[in-house]
């Protein structure tokens, strides 16, 4: 479990059923308990925080409020009855840790050790020495609403402190490459996203150095509201306005990013600029709320409204602009191992391919930085089974990295024949979920998987082998019947064995699902009439 920090040597590593006994973190009872109170963020309780460990303290929160929100959640979480079994001292809550994206995601593949409900792991220092064993409590489904409920309306204070943490720490940087393109292309519209951007980005920091947020600070914040609301829908507008046109088929898809990459670039920029400028506001206005306390019992659920709400709206303003990118950068990438004709356009410096990968690939991490994920590509295809005379060709699978839909394993490729009049040469692969089949024309040079099928569409395989000259492939879907033959290369050897092997890979997907099973009162017997046989 790694504590995202900048420079930070840390980590917290949960070793998983399989890991040899000598990896095992120590017996000794852990000196350090984190209780997770959402996706990647968590409370560290401690006598001492680590050494060089990087925490977020609770700040913009009077003392009182900070304490009675520790004894809240050590209660709720059962750390607060941790010393009366005899588990742990006593311990203080030290302030917020957030961990790396990396430990989330491969925490979905291992499974940690765990002891009286609690994972088990190890606060690993620099150079891979154990600092202090740990207890962590993953706060997920049916756990996470029990504690936030017991929290009551704590739990927006802590919210807002989340909140107020990520932004502080995360949001100030900036990809200039792409703000010079959404500089120039909404040149009407940046110096007011500009001027939003740093008026609550000053608001932060000057809140933070208060340690509170008094009407001095906000008072800058409350006079912006129609302007931040228009930017943030106006350049949601134009995002979404992308996500539509690129919902479609693949040279449809291409065909808008080559003649609008330049503003699909400028639009999400500005449209995270907008974003964070309004999300920031709400934040602070929060703050602004939880300091009245002559209207403390309205408050209480005003500020849990507002707060559910802006998380709400904030996460899926991110998602939309986080798969625009995403999009984008698997386009581009494509769009860059097809051959020298089909490289983009960009802006008055026709600009290469090259470089618009690398500004999409730029503007994509930011994202996942913000959103706390990893930023993740397919990995190069490697597949375990080729049907192919010689070896598969590189730019094939290249191509078939960004053309593939998913990032699944590609698990077969063959080179086959599609039946019709006149033949054509096509690729056909599988992968766990799907099957391709696409002329390699269209692969080669324009990227595109003309069809593709689930595997659970499979009804039925037949392979026939035919004497000097190469198999036949017969797939039968849901809805199509499809023929496939082999050249002459496949009718013996390597290639025969290559190629039967291509057929038992699908023959094992073949299913009849219930719903499609039908039954015969005359296959049955349940009407048959036996008719006597007379001389």
């Amino acid at each position: 479990m790694a504590p995202e920090a900048e420079g930070s040597a840390n980590e917290c590593s949960l070793p998983s059923d399989n890991v040899p006994d000598a990896a095992v973190p120590p017996s000794d009872d852990p000196t350090v308990s984190l209780v997770e109170i959402e996706p990647g963020l968590a409370v560290l309780f401690a006598d001492q925080p680590p050494v060089g460990f990087d925490v977020i303290p609770f700040e913009m929160m009077s003392a009182e409020a900070g304490r009675g929100l520790a004894d809240k959640l050590a209660i709720a979480s059962g750390i607060g009855n941790l010393a009366a079994q005899g588990a742990q001292a006593a311990a203080t809550v030290q302030g917020l840790v957030r961990l790396a994206p990396e430990t989330l995601q491969a925490l979905k593949t291992a499974r940690p050790m765990t002891s009286g409900g609690w994972n088990l792991g190890s606060l690993v220092a620099g150079k891979g020495k154990i600092a202090a064993s740990v207890r962590w409590a993953p706060v997920t489904g049916a756990q996470t609403a029990s504690i936030l409920s017991a929290l009551g309306p704590a739990a927006a204070l802590l919210a807002l402190q989340v909140q107020l943490a990520s932004i502080s720490r995360r949001i100030d940087e900036n990809v200039k490459l792409t703000r010079d393109v959404l500089q120039a292309l909404h040149e009407d519209q940046w110096t007011t996203l500009l001027g939003l951007h740093e008026t609550t980005m000053r608001a932060v920091r000057e809140a933070q150095a208060a340690r509170a947020i008094n009407d001095h600070i906000y008072a800058a914040i409350a006079t912006r509201d129609p302007d931040l609301r228009k930017q943030r829908l106006l350049f949601r507008s134009f995002v979404r306005g992308h996500i539509k046109a690129l919902d479609t088929d693949g040279p449809s898809r291409r065909a808008h990013i080559q003649k609008n990459v330049e503003q699909i670039l400028a639009d999400a920029h500005g449209m995270l600029m907008a974003e964070w400028s309004w999300y920031r506001s709400q934040v602070l206005r929060a703050g602004h709320i939880s300091r009245d306390e002559a209207n403390v019992v309205e408050n209480e659920r005003l500020l849990a409204e507002l707060v559910a709400d802006t998380q709400r709206e904030h996460t899926q303003a991110m998602e939309e602009v986080a798969g625009l990118l995403t999009d984008l950068e698997r386009q581009c990438r494509l769009i860059a191992e097809l051959p020298a004709e089909w490289s983009l356009p960009f802006t008055t410096k026709r600009q290469n391919i090259r470089d618009t990968v690398a500004m999409a690939e730029a503007l994509a991490e930011r994202v996942a930085t913000l959103r706390n994920r990893p930023h993740t590509q397919p990995a190069p295809l490697d597949p375990p089974l080729t049907v192919f005379a010689e070896a598969v060709p590189d730019e094939v699978l290249r191509i078939l990295r960004w053309a593939v839909p998913g990032e699944e394993p590609l698990l077969a490729i063959a080179d086959v024949n599609l039946d019709r009049l006149v033949g054509d040469d096509a690729y056909l692969g599988v992968t766990p979920t799907r099957l391709f089949i696409s002329a390699q024309s269209a692969v080669r040079k324009q990227g595109t998987i003309e069809r593709d099928f689930p595997l659970a569409d499979v009804r039925y395989v037949r392979f026939r082998e035919r004497d000097k000259r190469g198999p036949v492939l017969d797939v039968i879907t849901t809805d199509e019947n499809i023929r496939l033959t082999f050249d002459d290369w496949a009718g013996s050897g390597n290639g025969l064995e290559d190629s039967r092997r291509l057929a038992n890979l699908l023959a094992a997907a073949m299913d009849l699902p219930e719903s499609e099973r039908r039954t015969d009162p005359l296959l049955s017997g349940g009407s048959s009439r036996k008719q006597a046989i007379t001389p």
